[in-house]
């Protein structure tokens, strides 16, 4: 598996390097984005800069400027970015309303600066502007009148003017004069491809992780040793991280246990939303939704019945559904955990209380009859609130 990042390099007026715009890139041949998931492509550039090719060979000590889609933008403590290196560029589909506004405020109070890209002045995004310390400006859209107007509006405004889509020295000059102060565009330099082998995380691993990481009264250091120590893709990005600009740790890491303790739980949990939003994506996205939604519906209704230990419940839901996440049978992928046998058999072959929550709640989700005497309100209402916590879940990733 490899990961490939374009980088396109931002300029001064005299053509020194202040920052580059990192782009995602499909594979080394792909002339551009070919995006298929905005959350996705993002989420691939950070974990691809953060936890492979490493930020500081990525830009140096310049900034390096990612575009942010709004998902990822409504949460701003749920990316692990390095404050001083990064600049988060607002795209201009973001959504420019009252929610957005006072997400991007938390962005700026926690340090982080904005750039606003493809921007065209409106009075109602003033607010915006205040937060901002970039803003961008495309001169192929815009054209030169167009691009004229964007600069006197602006003027006043306490903001760097970033001139994109350069293609000629005479567009170069024509900026200039207007007194633009940093420059992008095919006349500097086309976007630099740069591919990594990497290594690669279980989509199950992570899932079992998440599952992990939000029992968040009850986490258990152990288990989450256990399940990091299974892939060692995982262990290779958590050490990666750990040996990053933005941990502020100089420790020698000789144990998973000690990592995942030096990460800590909300560090360790933004790195698992992450790479979650790396590997599953279009079609795999939308398997993430069904089978947290099993896996919840079969937590909470096993809590309705009275059961003990109900995150049995929430994980035997995750993992019946592993067959379709990995492409092989059910058996074989609960084979390759260190898992009970009756916990595989009551997943595989429906046995006892949690095989019996399992095949209610994949009855009720496929619309058949219930032939059992659970209450109906029971499993309509545990449904709903599935529902709503899953909602949640993903639009905080």
């Amino acid at each position: 598996m490899n990961v490939t990042i374009a980088r396109q390099p931002i300029f001064t007026t005299k053509q020194k390097i202040m920052g580059y715009e990192l782009l995602y890139r499909k594979d080394l041949n792909a002339l551009n984005a070919e995006l298929f998931d905005d959350v996705s492509a993002t989420a691939q550039v950070i974990s691809g800069s953060l936890l492979e090719i490493g930020m500081e060979n990525m830009v140096g000590e310049n900034y390096a400027f990612i575009n942010f889609p709004r998902a990822y933008l409504m949460n701003p403590s749920g990316v692990p970015l390095d404050k001083e290196k990064v600049v988060i560029e607002v795209l201009e589909n973001a959504g420019f309303d009252a929610l957005l506004l006072a997400s991007l405020r938390k962005w700026v109070k926690a340090g982080y600066k904005l750039a606003l890209d493809d921007f065209v002045y409106e009075p109602k995004l003033l607010p915006f502007i205040d937060l901002a310390t970039y803003i961008k400006l495309d001169l192929q859209s815009l054209g030169r009148d167009g691009f004229m107007e964007q600069m006197e509006a602006l003027k006043g405004f306490n903001v760097k003017i970033v001139a994109e889509k350069i293609e000629n020295w005479e567009e170069f000059n024509f900026c200039e004069v207007l007194g633009v102060d940093y420059y992008q565009g095919y006349f500097f330099e086309r976007p630099e491809v740069i591919s990594k082998k990497a290594a690669k995380v279980n989509s199950m691993t992570l899932l079992q992780l998440m599952a992990e990481l939000l029992k968040a009264d009850n986490l258990n250091i152990d288990e989450l040793e256990s399940i990091v120590s299974r892939d060692i893709g995982l262990v290779h990005k958590l050490l990666k991280f750990l040996n990053s600009p933005i941990s502020g740790l100089s420790a020698n890491v000789d144990s998973v246990r000690l990592a995942i303790v030096l990460v800590g739980v909300d560090q360790l949990k933004a790195l698992t939303n992450l790479l979650l939003m790396s590997e599953l994506v279009g079609d795999r996205h939308v398997l993430l939704e069904s089978i947290l939604l099993r896996a919840k519906h079969a937590e909470l209704l096993s809590l309705k019945l009275g059961h003990d230990h109900n995150e049995k419940y929430f994980l035997a839901g995750m993992l019946s559904m592993m067959d379709s996440c990995v492409g092989i049978s059910l058996p074989e992928v609960l084979q390759q955990l260190p898992l009970p046998k009756e916990f595989t058999n009551a997943i595989v072959e429906r046995n006892g209380s949690i095989g019996n929550v399992l095949d209610i709640v994949e009855q009720f989700n496929k619309g058949h009859k219930i032939i059992n005497t659970v209450p109906v309100e029971d499993l309509k209402s545990s449904y709903v609130e599935a529902l709503q916590w899953v909602d949640n879940f993903l639009s905080g990733i």
